[in-house]
């Protein structure tokens, strides 16, 4: 960001910036997006916004980087809140929670992962990452005990980042030959049998 919003009226505009992309990218698809819509739709001068961004890429990385960190969280009480369950259980429930938070916000994400090549290495791509590896690290120590870090590490990121790619190309690409359901199922297969291998 350009310029820091300190006081709560700066801060409001900001949200209202980031809240009208978001709708602009659902509405009309990320390239289609400029600065004028995002004015037009947020009621902000397009001067205005060039007080807090450079242009409308930053502020698309600003509003991904917000999404992320509040993703991350939200799986991560999803985590938290499944202390009593297996983990045959909580694999395919934190899966259904990506399938659901991808699909979410009238098919923003959706948008945004058509393009992902494009945001692979941002910010926003690290945070979400460090999340899910973190909560990976959680659940997966929970039931393997008797694991190394190094070997909880390693097993923790070939998961999450096979799990969610596969996701992510799915949700993104919409044409394969298999239902969300059965996707769901083979990918808990694919997972529980991996963390069987020692």
């Amino acid at each position: 960001m350009r310029k820091q919003p300190q006081q709560k009226r700066a801060r409001l505009i900001v949200d209202n910036i980031l809240e009208a992309t978001q709708l602009c990218i659902a509405e009309h698809g990320l390239l289609q997006v400029t600065t004028p819509k995002i004015a037009e739709k947020s009621g902000v001068s397009v001067g205005s916004i060039y007080q807090y961004f450079e242009n409308k890429e930053e502020i698309v990385q600003e509003l991904l980087r917000r999404k992320s960190e509040n993703l991350g969280l939200a799986l991560k009480q999803l985590a938290t809140a499944q202390e009593q369950l297996k983990l045959e259980e909580i694999i395919p429930l934190s899966i259904q929670f990506g399938f659901d938070m991808m699909k979410a916000d009238d098919g923003f994400f959706i948008e945004i992962l058509k393009h992902w090549h494009g945001y692979n290495n941002s910010e926003a791509a690290q945070i979400l990452e460090k999340h899910f590896f973190e909560v990976g690290l959680y659940v997966f120590n929970r039931f393997f005990q008797h694991w190394n870090f190094e070997t909880l590490k390693n097993k923790s990121f070939v998961i999450i980042n096979s799990t969610l790619f596969t996701m992510m190309r799915y949700v993104s690409n919409n044409s394969f030959l298999i239902s969300e359901q059965q996707l769901k199922k083979e990918l808990t297969l694919m997972i529980l049998a991996y963390l069987s291998q020692d």
